[in-house]
């Protein structure tokens, strides 16, 4: 089984059941938080988060309030923070003043936005875990007309892209390269089931800082 789990804990039940049958089990993408897994593939989420962070820092001059949509049930995403928290620190000038969860759908982190705005009119940036998170966050400083908040996304899809293009909040994405682990995922099921038993419990695929500069 190759499993991409939508909710890290709510697969592990499921996991058992493969386990108890005698099926090998493969994650991709998003971990589980349990159950016997042989490899998981995936994006290097921290090192995303750190990008995220850098690129984030550099674009509020290294300094300000800054809000994380956050998505605490999903590992990859746990992941994410975890890295742009660790990116952050050697920026002291630089507040997270809430992580809140927008469960990564754009109509939460709009609502999300629509209150931090209130809350925090001096906030200088916002960190969206997915894209829909980070759209919905930009789509909200943009009608309330606020050119001095800078949001940074995570996934770089073809809207975040064309977001980032057009000049509005949404300066940066951190990119994964999906094909890069899907084929890599099915490289190693293919040495698994061919009785290479030493294929690795994690691999971690790199990604990168998309702002239309080309990088």
């Amino acid at each position: 089984i190759l499993a991409a789990p939508c909710d890290s804990n709510a697969i592990v039940p499921v996991l058992a059941r493969a386990e108890a049958a005698g099926i090998p089990v493969f994650t991709a993408d998003i971990a589980a938080l349990g159950g016997k897994v042989v490899s998981h593939v995936a994006s290097d989420n921290v090192q995303g988060g750190r990008l995220a962070a850098e690129a984030l820092a550099s674009r509020i001059g290294g300094k300000g309030k800054v809000l994380v949509i956050d998505h605490p049930t999903v590992a990859s995403v746990q992941d994410r923070v975890r890295g742009f928290e660790e990116g952050l620190k050697k920026y002291p000038d630089i507040t997270i003043v809430a992580k809140l969860s927008g469960d990564g759908q754009r109509a939460k982190a709009t609502q999300i936005m629509e209150d931090m705005l209130q809350a925090h009119r001096d906030l200088a940036g916002v960190f969206g875990i997915n894209d829909d998170s980070a759209l919905g966050a930009a789509g909200v400083i943009e009608a309330a007309g606020r050119k001095d908040i800078v949001v940074i996304g995570y996934d770089a899809t073809d809207e975040a892209q064309t977001a980032i293009k057009k000049g509005g909040p949404l300066k940066a994405d951190v990119i994964q390269y999906p094909q890069v682990i899907g084929k890599t995922a099915i490289d190693l099921i293919a040495a698994y089931l061919a009785g290479d038993k030493t294929v690795p419990a994690l691999k971690a695929i790199d990604v990168g800082i998309w702002d239309g500069t080309g990088k």
